[in-house]
C-alpha cells in the first residue's frame, strides 16, 4: 500500500527537497555550458579579427571583409537548416531583423576600426559592449538594473581610456574616427546581442544567424558596387587572400553560432562578460605586428577585468 504524504509534514519537505536537487543540477549544467560555448566563442572571434586586420592593411575596404566574413557562411548555414527541417521564416521578425540590422553597424565600426588600432585597442573599446547590455537590457528585457552595473560602466569607460590615450592621439595629430568609430560599434554590437537574447526566445539560433548573415552580405555587397569596390583582390597572391577569407569566416561564423546558443542559455550580461577573456588573447596576438602591451594597456585592462568583476557580482546580490 503506497504511504500518503500530508501537507506540511516531514515527508513533504523531503520531496520538494529532492525535487529542487533534481532540478538545480540541470540548470547548473546548461549555464556551465553557456559559458563555455561563449568563451570558446570570444576566442574565435579574436581570430576572426586577426585575420580582419591582416586583410585590411592587405587592401581590403571595409565593405568587402564584411562581405567575405559573411557571405561564405550563407551555405553552411542553409544547409543546417535544411537538415533541422527548419523554415527561414521567422516566427517573431521584429527581434530578428533588430538583431541584423544592429549587427551590420557593429560589424562596420568593428572592422573600420580594426585598420589603425591595434589588437588590444580594440578589443577594450568593443568591451564597453557588456556592461553597455547590463545597463540597457533592463529596459529592453524587463531585467533588473543593479546599480553595480551603472559602476562598471564607469570603470570599463575609464579603462578604455587609459587604453586609447585620445589626449596624446589628439596631440599627435592622429586621426580620432577610429576610435569613435570602435566606441559606436560598440553600443551597436550591445543592441544586437541584447536583441539575440530575444530573439532566441521564439527562433533558433541558425534561423536568427542567417537572418543576421544574409543581412550583412548583401548589405556590404551592396555598399561595395555602389563605391566600385569588388573589382579585383590584392596584388598578394590568390592563394594567400583565399586563405585569409577562409580564416576569417570560418572563426567568425563559429564565433557567431557559440555565441548565439550561448545567450540562449544565460541571462545576456552574465555571459556578455565571459568576452574579457580576449583581452590575454589579443595582447598575445598583438605580438605578431610587433606590438608590446605597456603599462597604459595593462592598467586599463585591469579596469576592464575590475568592471566585468564588478558586473558578476551584481548579478549574484
Amino acid at each position: 500500500m503506497s504511504q500518503v504524504v500530508q501537507p506540511g509534514s516531514r515527508s513533504e519537505q523531503m520531496a520538494t527537497e529532492r525535487t529542487a536537487r533534481g532540478s538545480e543540477p540541470g540548470a547548473e549544467r546548461s549555464s556551465r555550458l553557456g559559458l563555455l560555448w561563449m568563451l570558446l566563442g570570444t576566442g574565435c572571434f579574436v581570430g576572426m579579427a586577426a585575420f580582419v586586420k591582416v586583410l585590411r592593411e592587405d587592401g581590403l575596404t571595409t565593405s568587402e571583409v564584411m562581405f567575405w566574413r559573411t557571405a561564405p557562411g550563407l551555405v553552411w548555414i542553409l544547409v543546417e537548416l535544411r537538415i533541422r527541417g527548419q523554415t527561414l521564416r521567422p516566427n517573431a521578425p521584429g527581434p530578428v531583423v533588430l538583431r541584423s540590422l544592429a549587427g551590420l553597424g557593429a560589424m562596420a565600426g568593428y572592422f573600420y576600426a580594426l585598420r589603425a588600432l591595434t589588437l588590444i585597442e580594440n578589443t577594450v573599446l568593443s568591451l564597453l559592449q557588456p556592461v553597455l547590455v547590463a545597463v540597457l537590457s533592463p529596459t529592453l528585457l524587463g531585467e533588473r538594473l543593479h546599480p553595480r552595473a551603472v559602476v562598471a560602466l564607469m570603470v570599463a569607460v575609464v579603462g578604455a581610456l587609459v587604453v586609447l590615450r585620445p589626449d596624446q592621439a589628439w596631440r599627435a595629430n592622429l586621426p580620432l574616427l577610429p576610435i569613435a568609430a570602435g566606441a559606436i560599434s560598440a553600443l551597436f554590437s550591445a543592441l544586437a546581442h541584447i536583441m539575440v537574447r530575444k530573439a532566441t526566445a521564439k527562433d533558433s539560433p541558425e534561423r536568427v544567424v542567417f537572418w543576421f548573415t544574409l543581412t550583412v552580405s548583401a548589405g556590404a555587397l551592396a555598399i561595395g558596387l555602389a563605391r566600385g569596390e569588388f573589382l579585383q583582390l590584392p596584388d598578394v597572391g590568390w592563394l594567400n587572400v583565399t586563405g585569409k577569407i577562409a580564416g576569417m569566416a570560418g572563426f567568425g561564423l563559429a564565433g557567431q553560432l557559440l555565441m548565439t546558443r550561448a545567450y540562449g542559455r544565460m541571462a545576456a550580461p552574465m555571459v556578455a562578460v565571459v568576452a574579457y577573456a580576449a583581452i590575454p588573447i589579443s595582447m598575445m596576438l598583438d605580438l605578431v605586428w610587433g606590438v608590446r602591451p605597456g603599462l597604459d594597456d595593462a592598467v586599463g585592462s585591469l579596469l576592464m577585468v575590475f568592471a566585468g568583476v564588478v558586473l558578476v557580482r551584481g548579478r549574484r546580490v
